[in-house]
C-alpha cells in the first residue's frame, strides 16, 4: 500500500432499523426475531440481476439498493413492498422453512426462467410468483401458496393497507387496492395469527 494511501471501508452487512423494524410489524407483528436479521451487500448474481435473495433467514440486496437505501421505511412504495416481500421469507424462515431449497426446486421447475402473462402482475411475470387471485387461485388458502406467491400476496396486502399515501399512482399500489378484498380473504388466518405454522408453504 502506498504511503498516505486512503482506504475506504465499505461496511456489507447491517441488522434492521428501527422504521423497519416498526414497518415489518404491521404484518408480522412479534412472530420474527428482528435481532437475527441481518441485510447483506450481495454478490455478483444479485447485482446483475437485480434481484434480493433470503435463503437463510438474511437478506443479500443488489449493490445499488444496499448503498442507496439504508433504511427501508423511508424509501419509495416499490422499494417498501419489496422489502415487506423479503421479510416473508424471513418469516417462513424463522417459522421452520427451508427457503433456499424450495427456490431449487423453483429453480428446477422453471419458476426462476420462465416467463407468464399473469393476470395480477402483468406481462412477463416469473411463473413462480404468478397468481390470479380472482379467478384461478380465488378459493386457495394461505397455505396453499408457494412461498414466492406468499411473498407476492402479502406485497399486495402490505401495499394496500399501508401505502395509500406513498406514491399512490403506481401500478402496483392499484392492483393491490383492487385486489384488497381478496386478499383479506387469503390472510384472514395468517393476520390473526401469524405464528400458526400450518401457514407455511410447502413449494
Amino acid at each position: 500500500m502506498k504511503k498516505n494511501a486512503t482506504v475506504i471501508k465499505l461496511n456489507t452487512k447491517r441488522k434492521m432499523t428501527s422504521g423497519e423494524i416498526e414497518m415489518s410489524k404491521l404484518i408480522f407483528k412479534d412472530s420474527i426475531d428482528y435481532s437475527k436479521v441481518w441485510i447483506h451487500l450481495g454478490g455478483l448474481i444479485h447485482t446483475r440481476t437485480g434481484n434480493a435473495m433470503t435463503p437463510a433467514g438474511e437478506i443479500y440486496l443488489p449493490k445499488d439498493e444496499y448503498l442507496n437505501t439504508p433504511d427501508y421505511s423511508k424509501a419509495p412504495g416499490a422499494d417498501r413492498h419489496w422489502f415487506i416481500h423479503e421479510m416473508t421469507h424471513i418469516w417462513q424462515y424463522q417459522m421452520g422453512v427451508s427457503n433456499g431449497w424450495l427456490a431449487i426446486k423453483q429453480l428446477c421447475n422453471g419458476g426462476y426462467t420462465s416467463q407468464v402473462n399473469s393476470v395480477d402482475s402483468g406481462d412477463r411475470e416469473l411463473k413462480a410468483y404468478d397468481t390470479d387471485l380472482v379467478g384461478r387461485d380465488k378459493n386457495k388458502k394461505f397455505q396453499d401458496f408457494n412461498f414466492e406467491q406468499q411473498g407476492r400476496i402479502i406485497e399486495f396486502w402490505f401495499d394496500a393497507m399501508y401505502l395509500q399515501h406513498v406514491n399512490p399512482n403506481r401500478k402496483h399500489h392499484q392492483v393491490s387496492l383492487k385486489l384488497q378484498g381478496y386478499v383479506e380473504q387469503i390472510l384472514r388466518s395468517f393476520l390473526l395469527n401469524p405464528y400458526d405454522k400450518k401457514l407455511l408453504p410447502r413449494s
